[in-house]
């Protein structure tokens, strides 16, 4: 019996998240909507510069063009072109920065000649030969350069072509890389555009109609900004946020530890010196904004004492994994900077529903029974107390998690709160719906995992299938 129950109750939370997902569904939608709107009408555009960088109207023109910016913001309906038809393929160009192998001369010489080749004996579809893929693959090598991950199966493309080509300067080149390691081929910067195949409505041919419908393949665009124009967003969220989210989960985590037993703390010696202590530290820590508190950690401890580095950004992109004491030593102040806000509102959330539980039956009840003191606050009355502290958690989260702004400039931390900032100034239009939507989903997420946290503080919710 114990086992059905258990059983049941996981079936009703799995049906509560199951249509809070599907609820949330639309308002993810007005948020895409709203937030796309929103963001064009800023005044002012990514192309739009003034001072040395200004740009001619010509100029602007195409970029919007090639951007997809010319096109209707929501709708484009039927009649405004001559090929207008419901469904149809369309040949997308995708721009990535990459960096490309710096390939030796016999090497770059090679797959020149063989790219040479191949534009001039290229076979016709009915008679395409086995080899005709690798081909494909030589000539974009030729013109668009090969990473070093690429870097295997051009070799492989090579042995696979020198059968047909008895040419000796391939099997050199292939000879030149034999043994090499190739995680240590000099690369270069640069960009590479490359083509796919896509299936499009005509009347959602529109600015906003292709943004749903690559953010429905989790394809957030390629940014429009200034510093990392041709860049895919999601690779730029993917480079910043883990940052983010492991700045927010130790200061989430911090406040937490700290915030919860200094208001238990001041809630037991209710208007005694520890409950005055307690929260005159939770004022000042709530009053005083991180962008006083950060210089003042950064005074004291780094550059006084000299406990902590001011800024180490390098610490921070290389990981915990690279150096576990650089990592952490370069994250205490921030996390602590960060922390200290959150901890000072738990600690005073966390006092007030301690004392209005403290008062309530159930815990005379406790009392007189001749249970401790201590089991009837944190076995009774804690759990109880700390719903509404859970409450704010969610949100509180979720800001964090997506960056904050203040500290990751103060501490020259690479997070997804400066990236952010940064493409509002540079009206970044595809990286600021990105960032929107991602804080979205984290809120909704957040909200649902508070909402099953409260079965386990309060056994009277439940959720039933």
């Amino acid at each position: 019996m114990t086992f059905l129950r258990a059983l049941l109750g996981m079936s009703g939370i799995i049906s509560y998240i199951l249509r809070r997902v599907l609820a949330s569904i639309p308002v993810l939608f007005m948020i895409v909507l709203v937030s796309f709107l929103m963001i064009r009408a800023i005044p002012g555009g990514p192309f739009v510069a003034s001072g040395q960088r200004a740009q001619t109207a010509e100029v602007i023109a195409a970029m919007q063009k090639y951007y997809g910016l010319d096109r209707p913001l929501l709708l484009n309906l039927p009649g405004s072109s001559p090929d207008w038809q419901i469904l149809h393929y369309v040949d997308e160009p995708i721009s990535e920065r990459v960096e490309v192998v710096s390939l030796k001369p016999e090497m770059r010489e090679a797959i020149q000649q063989l790219a040479d080749n191949i534009r001039t004996t290229s076979a016709s579809p009915n008679n395409a030969r086995p080899s005709d893929q690798a081909a494909q693959r030589i000539t974009f090598y030729a013109e668009q350069g090969v990473t070093r991950a690429e870097m295997p199966a051009l070799l492989d493309d090579l042995r696979m072509l020198i059968g047909e080509n008895t040419d000796g300067e391939i099997a050199n080149a292939i000879d030149a890389y034999k043994g090499t390691d190739f995680a240590k081929l000099p690369v270069t910067p640069t960009i590479r555009t490359t083509t796919r195949s896509v299936l499009y409505s005509d009347l959602f041919q529109s600015q906003f109609g292709n943004y749903l419908f690559n953010l429905l393949r989790l394809d957030f665009g390629p940014s429009l900004g200034v510093t990392n124009r041709g860049r895919l967003v999601g690779d730029i969220i993917a480079s910043k946020l883990p940052i983010s989210m492991a700045l927010g989960v130790m200061a989430v985590f911090t406040a937490i530890i700290t915030g919860v037993p200094l208001g238990v703390m001041a809630a037991v010696n209710h208007n005694r010196p520890a409950d005055h202590i307690a929260m005159f530290f939770a004022v000042v820590g709530r009053a005083v904004p991180n962008i006083v508190i950060g210089p003042v950690l950064i005074i004291v401890f780094a550059v006084q004492l000299k406990l902590f580095p001011v800024v180490n950004p390098y610490a921070w992109i290389a990981g915990p994994q690279a150096n576990p004491g650089t990592y952490f030593s370069a994250a205490f102040l921030p996390v602590v900077t960060l922390a200290m806000g959150m901890a000072a509102g738990i600690a005073r959330l966390t006092r007030a529903s301690l004392l209005q539980v403290l008062n309530q039956d159930y815990i005379r009840t406790a009392r007189a029974k001749g249970l401790t003191e201590r089991t009837v606050i944190y076995g009774h009355g804690l759990r109880n107390s700390l719903i509404p502290v859970v409450t704010i958690l969610g949100p509180l989260l979720a800001a964090v998690l997506t960056g904050t702004f203040v500290v990751e400039l103060v501490f020259a931390i690479p997070g997804l709160g400066d990236t952010f900032v940064t493409s509002v100034t540079t009206r970044d239009y595809n990286l600021l719906v990105g960032v929107t939507v991602l804080y979205s989903v984290f809120l909704v997420g957040a909200n649902i995992l508070v909402d099953v946290l409260y079965t386990w503080l309060d056994p009277r919710i439940q959720f039933r299938s």
